[in-house]
């Protein structure tokens, strides 16, 4: 849903969060399930991300945005083209998601 203000084009980009997991992790399963339910109902996307097969692009975008993943799971919020780490190692509140990705429910 555009703005009247919007040039022909233009959209409000939505977040999209990033959920970097890897096989054998005993809190990516519930971070994974935190995050989709946190974000259900919003326009926010969620992306999974095995670190394992991650994509080229996307891990030279974290580079370059100084976005590191020391542990999984790690939680990226991307907005306005900008990426930042949310959570790393640890499994995320719902409530902590909501406010971190500055969504209200």
């Amino acid at each position: 849903m555009g703005r009247k203000d919007q040039s022909p084009g233009e959209r409000d980009m939505a977040p999209t969060v990033y959920i970097i997991t890897q096989e054998n992790c005993p809190n990516c399963p519930a971070a994974k399930m935190v995050v989709q339910e946190a974000l259900a109902g919003t326009d926010v996307r969620v992306e999974i991300i095995d670190l394992n097969r991650m994509d080229p692009d996307f891990e030279f975008r974290l580079l370059e945005e100084q976005v590191f993943v020391a542990s999984t799971p790690t939680v990226i919020v991307e907005n306005n083209g900008s990426l930042r780490l949310l959570y790393s190692g640890e499994v995320p509140t719902p409530e902590g998601v909501r406010s971190a990705v500055e969504v209200n429910q």
